[in-house]
């Protein structure tokens, strides 16, 4: 069958010819070889919209990767760049699923004015990982545990908890992020 290759690292690729002479296609093989990624990684397809805007505020852009965010975007962020005749202007990139495509293309049509999107799939790999809940002594915060392929585990708190304590006790931030 024909596909993508599965997640692995290629140790050897080969290729050989047939004796046969085929009239729809070539008589030619190509093997791979290799080991199977690790369990611990798992992966997907992502889409990702991208458009150069040289017309649009900071404060557009800020409040259209707020309203991306909210209506589900994987992640949103910005790229500073200068475009023909040395005019600055912004990459605005978006990282979505691809159910999400018509969604995340209004918003950036409607918020940014844009004359147009540019689209890709994307392949990513990512590490497993789940959210939990840790006690601290201004009370719980929540964030993700990440598992790393040799087992070893990372806390990273989210912010908007952390930040919620810190408001609430008067602490400061960087405080509650440690």
């Amino acid at each position: 069958s024909f596909g993508p290759i599965p997640p692995l690292t290629i140790e050897s690729i080969g290729y050989g010819a047939g004796d046969l002479d085929f009239d729809e296609q070539g008589n030619i093989l190509r093997l791979i070889v290799g080991v199977a990624a690790d369990a611990a990684q798992h992966g997907d397809t992502v889409l990702l919209l991208e458009t150069n805007l040289d017309d649009v505020t900071g404060e557009v852009v800020g409040y259209c990767v707020e309203r991306l965010l909210q209506a589900g975007a994987l992640d949103v962020f910005s790229t500073a760049i200068q475009m023909k005749k040395g005019r600055p202007a912004t990459k605005l990139s978006v990282l979505c699923r691809p159910s999400d495509q018509s969604v995340m293309q209004a918003l950036l049509f409607s918020e940014t004015g844009t004359l147009g999107i540019r689209r890709s799939l994307q392949e990513r790999c990512t590490l497993e990982r789940r959210s939990v809940e840790v006690a601290t002594e201004w009370g719980a915060v929540t964030g993700k545990v990440a598992q790393w392929p040799d087992g070893s585990v990372d806390f990273s708190p989210e912010y908007e908890s952390c930040k919620t304590v810190a408001t609430r006790h008067g602490v400061p931030l960087r405080v509650v992020l440690e």
